[in-house]
């Protein structure tokens, strides 16, 4: 199958969301908060690498579904 894509045989489209809808409708109407340096507080799943802007980390991951232990902030360097 890949030497067919390579090849320009097939034709592959993009990933499709993961996420329920009525998840991401959440996720769009929350307000990220910022840290009082200015700095946005970002939280990485370790399992399947989702990662999410918000004060604390999920209950569970909407991608691997597991739970908040999973989780490390994540910082931009």
């Amino acid at each position: 199958m890949s030497r067919r894509v390579l090849d320009g045989e097939v034709d592959v489209g993009s990933i499709p969301e993961r996420r329920p809808e009525e998840m991401e409708n959440e996720v769009q109407k929350k307000e990220v908060p910022a840290k009082a340096s200015g700095e946005i507080q970002v939280w990485r799943c370790k399992v399947c690498g989702y990662l999410c802007a918000r004060p604390s980390p999920p209950e569970t991951c909407p991608i691997c579904k597991v739970g908040r232990e999973r989780f490390e902030e994540f910082t931009f360097r």
